[in-house]
């Protein structure tokens, strides 16, 4: 399963066709082209919190809190996890 949960406020969503169709519809497809396993996200405030799974890809933007994360880190804020990629820019926070 690519996708374990979407958080949108006090709302759940658990089943992968409504998460997938929620990302289409808010310019957020780069998050399905990219590798993923049990992803549990967020959406908040129109930007993508990562909560925990596997991430392997390119991550454009957003909060990056747990779970392991594999590929090109291009912008957003690395909060928690374990970093297996490349970060190339934003923010990370285990360095500060």
């Amino acid at each position: 399963m690519r996708f374990k949960q979407l958080i949108l406020g006090d709302k759940q969503i658990i089943k992968e066709s409504e998460i997938l169709e929620f990302l289409k519809r808010n310019d957020l497809s780069w998050v399905i082209d990219q590798e993923l396993e049990q992803a549990v996200i967020e959406i908040k405030n129109k930007t993508l919190i990562w909560h925990d799974g596997y991430f392997s890809g390119n991550w454009y933007y957003g909060i990056f809190k747990d779970g392991e994360f594999h590929g090109k880190f291009i912008n957003g804020i690395f909060e928690g996890g374990k970093m297996r990629g490349k970060f190339l820019s934003g923010v990370k926070l285990q360095e500060l």
